[in-house]
């Protein structure tokens, strides 16, 4: 069964497995997702901020990465350039040298680098 944002199970496990720490500050997360904790739960991370946020209209695999809640509402509509200038980002150490590996990758294939 697909989630809310119509992903399907097995693109949702296999960005789970491989993003077992937050894709930008590192930190292990709680999995499953607990609202309680939600700064450390595991959330789904859509690099694109205009979208699209759902499979139907188009998201894709390359587009999805699992961060913090922290992360995940500290980002919240910002670009990925916009927000590694905020100050959440540069006291945390966040920019595009730092963050893993798919969040790398989406930027080259983007040409987000600074």
């Amino acid at each position: 069964m697909a989630n809310r944002f119509g992903i399907p199970e097995d693109v949702e496990k296999r960005i789970r497995e491989r993003d077992l720490n937050c894709v930008y500050c590192h930190k292990s997360m709680i999995s499953p997702y607990e609202p309680s904790n939600h700064n450390d739960s595991a959330t789904i991370e859509h690099f694109r901020e205009e979208g699209p946020f759902y499979w139907k209209d188009g998201l894709k695999e390359d587009d999805l990465a699992i961060c913090c809640g922290n992360c995940n509402s500290k980002r919240s509509r910002l670009t990925l350039k916009e927000w590694f200038k905020t100050d959440y980002c540069i006291k945390n150490n966040i920019n595009e040298n730092t963050v893993a590996e798919p969040v790398k990758e989406f930027i080259s294939r983007n040409n987000l680098s600074s």
